[in-house]
């Protein structure tokens, strides 16, 4: 039998797992590898910040999920890919190495959110891209009696984009945020937080970002929208900031502006994963992004597949683009197995609802300028906020199985 080996239990990862064994069946035996017991559903992250959810509500046990649709997981830290060998060394749960071997291999570990490069980020940086740094913050947040709020981004270490895949050149794009949904997200949950504890008053807010100005993988007319709702709202905003350390009273670019911030929130740094600097160089370009065709398959070895963060493809690091590409690729790769299948054309768009739970409503973002095209939505609605919250059932009640994601993702 085939040996499909997945690394990552995120989007990319669970939807390769799950499609794969949903088109191959048994001509593929599926193995998944994971860091953490339970893949956490991101999206939802903000929504603990502020109470809404307890992180745990927003866990599939992979240990149970993954088995019942006869896929096998892993609990382990991926340490080396090495392509020539057709081997993954791995790190299990004692820390003792491990290895794999493989006929196909799906790249889906995803970025590393490098707080290393931010100095002072143990003793006052605060995020909710991680289910333990939003369960943080909203201890933090019960306890704020008014001040500065902080919220922005990290720097994206992307790399040169010099060493392009193998697809089309309207679909790769220079960002210096992977991603800002989540900034977006806080700075419209964050505020009606502290009106219902009643210290918004008190509070003064300033929303940053280390690119021209926020949200910059979306066109000018949605970030003209969101510049008016901050304006109305009186916060302030700080552009080209590219956060360097946290004190205790206020934050530092690079070049050593500072932003007033008793609480300072944010999207951490991205750079590639740490696995990367151990694994077969040509795999990856020099940001440590593996290059590959418009099927997500490595253009230099053509049985590895990258899908979500891990892919130099996807900017910024969306959900919804993980989604496609994992979907792609196990389309592609069920045809090379001899099992007739379509395979969906990637169609990059910034896709996204910012969530605003406390007052019912969200805005829907659709944006494809980044990619050359001319859709721009930025829709505030109550019906948003409710598709945001089916979206969230809908991911807990398939186990992380985003088959109709296709059909959900602009509904």
């Amino acid at each position: 039998m085939t040996k499909l080996l997945v690394l990552g239990g995120r989007f990319a990862g669970l939807t390769a797992a799950y499609t794969a064994k949903r088109l191959l069946g048994d001509k593929v035996d599926v193995t998944l590898v994971n860091k953490t017991p339970y893949a956490a559903f991101r999206p939802g992250m903000p929504h603990v910040s502020i109470g809404v959810f307890k992180a745990e509500d927003l866990e599939v046990d992979l240990g149970t999920a993954l088995p019942k649709k006869g896929i096998s997981f892993i609990q382990g830290t991926v340490d080396k890919v090495d392509a020539k060998a057709k081997k993954v060394d791995y790190l299990d749960t004692s820390g003792a190495k491990q290895t794999l071997d493989y006929d196909y291999l799906v790249i889906a570990f995803g970025a590393k959110l490098g707080v290393e490069h931010l100095k002072g980020w143990d003793k006052y940086g605060n995020s909710v891209c991680e289910p333990e740094f939003a369960t943080a913050l909203h201890k933090k947040l019960e306890n704020f009696k008014g001040g500065n709020i902080a919220i922005g981004s990290g720097v994206f270490y992307q790399g040169s984009l010099k060493q392009k895949g193998n697809y089309p050149d309207n679909w790769s794009a220079k960002a210096e945020s992977a991603c800002e949904g989540p900034v977006f997200e806080l700075s419209i949950m964050i505020p009606a937080y502290l009106k219902k504890k009643g210290v918004m008053d008190k509070t003064h807010i300033t929303i940053f970002s280390p690119g021209e100005e926020i949200l910059t993988d979306i066109g000018k007319g949605s970030r003209g929208v969101v510049k008016n709702l901050y304006a109305s709202q009186g916060f302030d905003m700080a552009w080209n900031f590219k956060l360097s350390e946290f004190r205790e009273h206020e934050i530092v670019d690079e070049t050593g502006k500072t932003i007033k911030a008793d609480l300072a929130i944010v999207l951490p740094p991205y750079e590639c994963n740490d696995a990367v600097k151990n694994s077969t160089p040509d795999l990856f370009d020099d940001g440590g992004f593996v290059l590959t065709d418009d099927h997500m398959k490595s253009i230099k070895y053509d049985n590895i597949y990258a899908c979500g963060d891990a892919n130099q493809i996807t900017v910024p690091k969306l959900g919804f683009l993980a989604v496609q590409t994992a979907k792609i690729a196990m389309e592609d790769l069920a045809n090379r197995l001899g099992v007739k299948t379509e395979i969906d054309t990637y169609n990059p768009e910034v896709v996204c609802i910012a969530d605003n739970p406390l007052e019912n409503m969200a805005i829907g973002v659709e944006d494809n300028t980044l990619y050359g095209g001319d859709k721009q939505v930025a829709d505030p609605s109550s019906i948003n906020h409710v598709k945001k919250e089916l979206f969230t059932k809908y991911f807990m009640w398939t186990d992380g199985d985003m088959a109709l994601e296709k059909y959900l993702g602009s509904w």
